[in-house]
């Protein structure tokens, strides 16, 4: 089967990068040929071949959805199907179904609501990827991904989609790349952590994916704990959280290590490293990074809304606070860091339930038979 996936770009550190790098090299591990079409590569999704669309007005914002589609309809050719992720990939698996009879699979990643973010350039963005897919999941699509429940009761109330052509396929974990067996030794020293207490919060610092609630819970935890230290790792992309009247106090800023962008490389070292990872995100459609930390057996604590309750189990691999509640993070943060029994006890029930749910083998298979019957059907209806 030869199966050509499209994302327009391919953001470095970006969940949907890892997606498509940790699918394609396990479906090609399964004997399918694969071929990524993208306007900007910019991720390492090696050794999948990438095809590079070039084509004239690609820095036009808006218009050049237009020009992608156009130009991957001409170079996708002599493919068994179209596999597109995002907006505005999911035209031009449309576009390809019409233009040359190729099936079209769709995987729905979801979107942050728009009142979430605070840049009016990046509220038009979302707008447009919202209304755009709403349109274009009826338009030309076999069959949708999910990959989450939540993602899937979405498709189902808000885009109007049929529930028998969605299949729920959860992200996966790369489970010998995030495992208990790390020393996060080298990063406690790096960062002049020593032995003290570790809170990890790995994220951009949009506003949706709240760091700024975990910043507010920091005074709670430090009065019970004083030696208690928060990793704050991740840029920025598109909108940037307001936190400097969050750090105007010198005990809150002498607690704190803001490292920035991180390699690759050192992910793995930082969840081994703490001993929480704190995810107080407003908006998940899956929640990669607690499945990470899971894996790397740490307990999690994040809020108990959207996707997250279906990557953390509360109260048996980490614990979810009520949505935008700062004190109720702090006492979950607090807890855990009083009880060493109940911290291993859920990071050991953690990388159990990756185990059993979210590794990238299930999604590739799983994935693999969504193809397989979406080409099957395409036989018989074309």
């Amino acid at each position: 089967m030869k199966v050509a996936i499209v994302r327009s770009t391919l953001h470095k550190g970006s969940g949907q990068t890892v997606h498509i790098r940790e699918l394609t090299k396990r479906l090609s591990s399964k004997g399918v040929e694969v071929e990524v079409f993208t306007r900007e590569h910019m991720g390492d999704i090696s050794p999948v071949r990438v095809a590079k669309v070039k084509f004239r007005g690609s820095n036009i914002n808006f218009i050049r959805h237009f020009g992608f589609m156009a130009k991957c309809g001409m170079m996708i050719d002599d493919f068994d199907l179209t596999h597109t992720q995002y907006h505005p990939g999911i035209f031009v698996g449309n576009f390809v179904r019409a233009l040359k009879k190729i099936p079209h699979v769709f995987t729905f990643h979801g979107f942050a609501p728009i009142r979430s973010w605070t840049n009016p350039t990046q509220r038009l963005k979302m707008l447009d990827h919202t209304l755009g897919t709403m349109i274009a999941l009826h338009s030309g699509v076999d069959k949708v991904i999910a990959i989450s429940r939540y993602i899937q009761n979405s498709l189902v109330k808000f885009y109007n989609v049929d529930e028998g052509k969605i299949s729920l396929v959860h992200n996966g974990v790369d489970i010998k790349r995030f495992n208990p067996r790390i020393d996060g030794s080298s990063v406690r020293a790096k960062y002049g952590i020593a032995e003290d207490p570790a809170i990890l919060y790995m994220g951009r610092m949009d506003p949706y994916k709240g760091v700024q609630f975990l910043l507010k819970a920091i005074p709670l935890v430090l009065n019970e704990i004083p030696n208690a230290r928060f990793i704050i790792a991740g840029g920025t992309r598109y909108d940037q959280v307001k936190i400097n009247h969050l750090l105007s106090s010198s005990k809150i800023h002498n607690a704190l290590v803001f490292t920035g962008y991180v390699e690759e490389s050192e992910v793995p070292l930082l969840y081994a490293a703490c001993d929480i990872f704190c995810y107080p995100s407003m908006w998940e459609g899956f929640g990669l990074t607690p499945a990470e930390a899971q894996a790397s057996a740490k307990p999690v604590v994040a809020f108990n809304h959207c996707a997250i309750p279906e990557v953390v189990k509360n109260g048996e691999t980490g614990i979810l606070a009520r949505p935008g509640d700062s004190r109720e993070l702090g006492k979950a943060m607090i807890q855990l860091l009083r009880d060493l029994r109940l911290r291993e006890a859920m990071g050991q029930a953690g990388r159990s339930r990756v185990e059993k749910f979210f590794s990238w083998d299930l999604a590739a298979r799983k994935t693999l038979e969504v193809y397989k019957e979406v080409v099957e059907s395409g036989d018989k209806n074309w």
